[in-house]
């Protein structure tokens, strides 16, 4: 497996396995498969200029995360294993990179949203170091 920064000139990449997780996990985010299909490679590109875009390969897409920039953090986003790829560490060094970068970047915290009901990703997020927001099913992570 290999984790890759996804760049503007790959926003084909970022597109198809976005898409695929829309598919797969309709539920679990903040869009929908429809609206998403029907953006063009303008709307692509920008999406994957803002922030960071980081895909898991194996040797094609089988994950992804996403993190940008809000007044009260780093927002890590749109967080997605396929599920022939779990329980592999795949959404722990996705989450590491994400981390990673944040303290280069000089961002101070995390913050996620994540369903109260999906134990599998809280206890994830839990064991890498994250705590309950103040927010309802908002979790964040202090960068040191």
């Amino acid at each position: 497996m290999q984790i890759h920064r996804v760049t503007p000139d790959e926003w084909r990449l970022w597109r198809d396995v976005r898409l695929e997780a829309l598919a797969s996990d309709p539920a679990e985010f903040g869009s929908v498969l429809a609206r998403e299909q029907a953006y063009g490679e303008d709307l692509w590109r920008d999406r994957v200029e803002d922030g960071l875009k980081v895909v898991a390969l194996d040797p094609g897409p089988v994950a992804l995360v996403a993190a940008t920039g809000k007044p009260e953090g780093l927002y890590l986003y749109s967080m997605w294993v396929r599920d022939s790829h779990r329980g592999r560490g795949i959404g722990e060094a996705l989450v590491g990179t994400v981390l990673a970068w944040a303290a280069e970047e000089g961002w101070r915290i995390v913050r996620l949203r994540v369903w109260e009901d999906n134990l599998p990703a809280r206890r994830l997020y839990r064991k890498l170091g994250f705590v309950e927001a103040e927010e309802p099913e908002h979790m964040e992570f202090q960068v040191s």
